[in-house]
């Protein structure tokens, strides 16, 4: 299996706005009545970023290789979360195989460490990245475990020991659109655009 391509972290967000795709919905009686929420497995995230203008030596060159990669394999990007302090979680991996629904209980944190709530809380599963969050606060006990509230749902259940990458979120998925390109400007700059990486799973 080929592996995905990590984005570069140098020059490589001006801009990004979180998308949450929600693959349930709402059922709206036509004649009046209550509204029902249909929760459906699937729901998951993009991320849409606006890449700098940067020298096309060595930032340009190091960047369009990457992106036509990822367009090919899959993206990597470290997923931000700006001035949150995520400290040191310890090693966190799941506890216990078959958990399903909006909850995901971990072990290897370090005692009284604290998730807070909108934190990332990803898990790989299966050698492929789940972006989840913190519905609320959960602070670890003495023994390193906590289950912790999240959403979206689980979409796959993720085995006894899968790692979660709290201390340095990452977000997986495939580059939108069918075609990557960029502008090289006389400069020389090169000129990316946006790009949007959504969750394939």
């Amino acid at each position: 299996m080929t592996m995905p391509v990590m984005l570069p972290r140098k020059r490589g967000v001006k801009v990004d706005k979180v998308h949450f795709v929600d693959f349930g919905g709402q059922l709206k009686p036509f004649m009046g009545g209550p509204v029902q929420t249909i929760l459906r497995l699937g729901s998951r995230f993009a991320l849409e970023v606006t890449i700098p203008l940067m020298r096309a030596e060595p930032d340009g060159r190091i960047w369009s290789s990457r992106l036509t990669q990822a367009k090919i394999f899959g993206a990597l990007m470290h997923y931000r979360q700006d001035g949150l302090t995520i400290g040191l979680p310890g090693s966190p991996v799941v506890d216990g195989a078959g958990q399903t629904g909006f909850a995901l209980a971990l072990r290897g944190l370090r005692p009284s460490y604290a998730i807070r709530e909108g934190q990332a809380v990803p898990v790989i599963v299966s050698g492929r990245r789940y972006l989840y969050f913190a519905s609320q606060t959960v602070v670890a006990g003495t023994d390193g475990r906590a289950a912790v509230p999240i959403y979206p749902m689980i979409r796959r259940s993720p085995a006894d020991g899968d790692i979660c990458e709290i201390a340095a979120p990452i977000i997986q998925g495939s580059i939108s659109g069918n075609e990557v390109s960029w502008t090289r400007l006389s400069a020389p700059f090169c000129d990316f655009g946006t790009i949007t990486i959504t969750e394939d799973e």
